[in-house]
């Protein structure tokens, strides 16, 4: 049986660091097919640029990033992505009407996006499903 190196790394936007662990008892594991690519243009601090390919997106490796709607580039598609946490708003990627590097949100109650992170800059919201709020927004 043939044994793989694996090196596990964590680093996560805003961090000083990021952390190494090894596996000497695991095969490869195959990339997620996204890349940070500091050349995607638009996308304004605090969001980052991601290139990626297959078909995958950035926030299926990572759920606390929201990404705007991928732009096709050649074989690779572009997208521009935030950190977000919020307890009562979520990524919504099915929100309608949010272009270029904005981002769809789904709230409950009375918070907003903006509210969670203050770079951000959110439409006035519409009604949705359930009694949700949704919002476009950009930074």
């Amino acid at each position: 049986m043939n044994r793989y190196p694996l090196v596990i790394f964590g680093c996560f936007l805003g961090s000083v660091g990021c952390t190494a662990s090894t596996d000497n008892g695991s095969p490869p594991a195959p990339s997620s097919g996204c890349t940070q690519d500091s050349s995607v243009s638009g996308c304004d601090d605090p969001s980052t640029g991601y290139s990626c390919d297959n078909g995958d997106t950035p926030d299926q490796e990572d759920s606390s990033l929201v990404c705007s709607v991928g732009t096709p580039s050649g074989d690779l598609t572009l997208y521009c992505c935030i950190q977000f946490t919020s307890s009562t708003c979520s990524a919504d990627p099915s929100v309608q009407g949010c272009t270029g590097d904005s981002f769809g949100f789904s709230c409950t109650g009375t918070d907003t996006p903006d509210e969670a992170d203050s770079s951000l800059n959110c439409s006035t919201p519409t009604p949705g499903a359930g009694g949700a709020s949704l919002y476009c927004c950009s930074n």
